[in-house]
């Protein structure tokens, strides 16, 4: 039927509306009864108030002299095939086109063609406008694309150029937004240097026009000083920004001092002294229906090794954005059986992008990773395959004891000798890894220590500890503990210390 109608788009033969478009009055002939069909709007005014004026041939006028031409003959090719096939400059203007004749279906066309557009050129007007006109999808389509691609888009030059400065600050305050803070600051510099320019400031090389210049950028970035965080870039980073004066030389001096304290540098001194393992922040995510007993005994396992800077939080009560996340050096995750996490999905989503920035995670990977989707994590740490064990049903073995060590030199596996349950093991009942590395297994074959690090090391690392954290120590009644005179707390701060070690050879001071 589709294809039927198509032949009388535009087509007089039959016709009984002519509508004349535009300040020049372009003709397009249609037929009352489909385009009633397509919205309250149209039938309203076709059949209800009804235009009378009509040509000899008896056919209704519809005069639209503020309408593009254009526009409306791809409103006509919707109405004959309800679809359309609209070049990608124009999608912004039918959208408006269809919300202002109230046709639904053609703005959720528009939504979706503009969806499929988005790119890094485009995402910030795109995200300008979803936010101007109320457009929700365009506004979370185009949130996600930047959240994702934001180094990539602040590389592209003069990326902000066009935008209004509310628009600007909202997108420095997106969730999940990582990016250095010395591209942001040259973003925001090119930004104002742009806009100074339409403004009619000289683009004189002075000395004096520059000084001039400077000032006006400064005036112009000064709404934007809180989102721009000093402390976060490097010595290097600084020393150029000293440069454009944006900066007073006491606020840098002071930003400077910070840095240096934070990294334990000595500021007389060329050397480059890398962050103390002991102040490395640890974040453990986990749940506690058994009592705060048992995650003290986890904590303790994890700070054995010297790591005694912890906290804990509770992912069955909240599950936390990656910028509470990216606080931290290091996360270890554990999720219990019978305990629902409240987000499941985000809380995978935000595990990925902390261990795209180049710190790890350690998964205590039973119930973490079972096959029971309100229990396990998920989102894009499972799927996208940062994580070195598959998901798989969890299974019960009688008791059983460290097998054979793949990797003996391996860090993880440092000073641990033995390594045995009370009773009978939990354990995540597959052999997949996911390209991981295999570092220890039980003595039945199951995967008892593995680990990834994706990108060719670019990523941070991820462990899973595939046995039952909690050791006789702290439940002597659960079989299916790790005997406390064994070395389960070593493998814990062991690799909680691996992830970090491998994030410091990343941090470039």
């Amino acid at each position: 039927m589709q294809f039927v109608l198509k032949d009388f788009i535009n087509n007089k033969d039959l016709a009984d509306i002519e509508f004349r478009v535009g300040t020049k009055e372009t003709i397009f002939y249609g037929h009352k009864f489909l385009i009633g069909l397509v919205s309250d709007f149209w039938y309203k005014k076709l059949y209800q108030e009804g235009w009378q004026t009509e040509t000899p041939k008896g056919r209704v006028i519809v005069k639209l002299p503020k309408l593009d031409p254009i526009l409306f003959g791809y409103f006509l090719e919707y109405v004959y095939t309800r679809k359309v096939s609209i070049k990608n400059s124009l999608v912004f203007d039918l959208w408006k086109v269809a919300d202002r004749y109230g046709v639904a279906q053609l703005k959720k066309q528009c939504s979706d063609k503009f969806i499929e557009t988005l790119d890094l050129t485009n995402c910030f007007h795109f995200y300008e406008y979803g936010i101007s006109s109320g457009i929700k999808e365009w506004v979370v389509a185009s949130r996600k694309f930047i959240s994702l691609n934001i180094e990539l888009i602040l590389s592209k030059p003069n990326c902000f150029e066009g935008l209004q400065e509310d628009t600007i600050k909202d997108i420095l305050t997106l969730e999940n937004l990582l990016s250095p803070e010395i591209q942001i600051f040259w973003a925001l510099y090119n930004w104002a240097l742009k806009r100074m320019q339409k403004m009619g400031s000289t683009t004189s090389l002075s000395s004096k026009n520059q000084n001039k210049k400077k000032v006006t950028i400064k005036t112009l970035i000064k709404g934007f000083i809180p989102y721009i965080r000093l402390n976060l870039m490097s010595f290097q980073d600084l020393i150029e920004i000293h440069k454009t004066g944006i900066y007073d030389v006491e606020t840098l001096f002071d930003t400077t001092i910070d840095l240096a304290i934070k990294n334990n540098i000595k500021l007389n001194q060329y050397t480059r002294a890398g962050p103390q393992l002991s102040n490395m922040k640890i974040l453990f995510l986990g749940n506690c229906r058994r009592g705060q007993a048992r995650i003290d005994h986890i904590i303790e396992s994890i700070s054995s090794g010297g790591l005694d800077n912890v906290k804990f939080l509770n992912i069955s009560e909240t599950t936390p954005i990656f910028k509470t996340m990216n606080e931290y050096d290091a996360i270890v995750v554990r999720s219990r059986n019978g305990e629902s996490l409240i987000e499941p999905t985000s809380l995978g989503d935000n595990l990925a992008r902390f261990v795209e920035t180049g710190k790890g995670v350690v998964v205590m990977a039973i119930n973490s990773l079972i096959n029971t989707d309100s229990y396990r994590i998920q989102g894009r740490l499972v799927d996208e395959g940062f994580v070195p064990l598959q998901v798989a049903e969890r299974i019960q073995q009688e008791q059983k004891e460290l097998g054979e060590i793949h990797s003996p030199n391996h860090p993880i596996m440092k000073g641990v000798e033995t390594f045995k349950t009370k009773d009978y093991t939990h354990v995540i009942g597959t052999h997949e890894i996911n390209g991981g590395n295999l570092i220890a297994s039980w003595n039945n074959g199951y995967p008892l220590i593995t680990e990834k690090t994706k990108q060719g090391g670019k990523y941070g690392s991820v462990v899973c500890l595939n046995f039952h954290p909690c050791s006789t120590k702290i439940t002597n009644d659960c079989g299916k503990a790790w005997l406390m005179q064994t070395d389960g707390a070593k493998i814990i701060s062991n690799s909680v210390e691996y992830v970090l070690r491998e994030y410091m050879k990343k941090i470039d001071l």
